[in-house]
């Protein structure tokens, strides 16, 4: 039966293979031959629960690898936002510039989302995700201003 995943998990079915090993070596050459397949079967079937718990283990790990560098990414752009009018904006010397990101969408979930200019109306701005609606004027494009971008 399948663990979690988790190296206790791994470590208990090596354990078990383990506990078959010293069984075969303690019974020498006098075991029958039927105990002695018996035996080579639960050693297998140890082994193989042991690497199905390490593939497992491993997805957990690249999870959590996935995580730590969304995380981190997450850290570096929050260094390199500010919030000006009702959007959020890349920064470069301290300065806002580009287009502008939804407040809700980063303040909530820490998504980078550009809003777009509605269709049919240059005063409001979309956006994608959550689809709220800002008024042009409180998020607009911001030139860089000779900054070299």
């Amino acid at each position: 039966m399948p663990g979690q995943g988790t190296v206790e998990d791994v470590v208990r079915c090596l354990n078990f293979a383990q506990d078959v090993g010293k069984q075969i070596k303690a019974a020498g050459y006098q075991l029958e031959k039927a105990n002695m397949k018996m035996l080579l079967a639960d050693l297998t079937a140890a082994v193989a629960s042991a690497k199905m718990e390490l593939s497992l283990l491993q997805g957990v790990c690249e999870a959590r690898d996935a995580e730590l560098i969304r995380l981190n990414e997450m850290l570096v752009f929050k260094g390199n936002l500010r919030r000006r009018g009702d959007g959020y904006y890349k920064t470069l010397d301290g300065r806002p510039y580009g287009q502008p990101y939804c407040s809700y969408c980063w303040e909530g979930s820490q998504k980078m989302l550009h809003l777009h200019s509605k269709i049919l109306s240059r005063d409001v701005r979309v956006c994608p995700g959550c689809k709220n609606e800002y008024q042009a004027a409180r998020t607009p494009y911001l030139e860089a201003d000779g900054l070299m971008v």
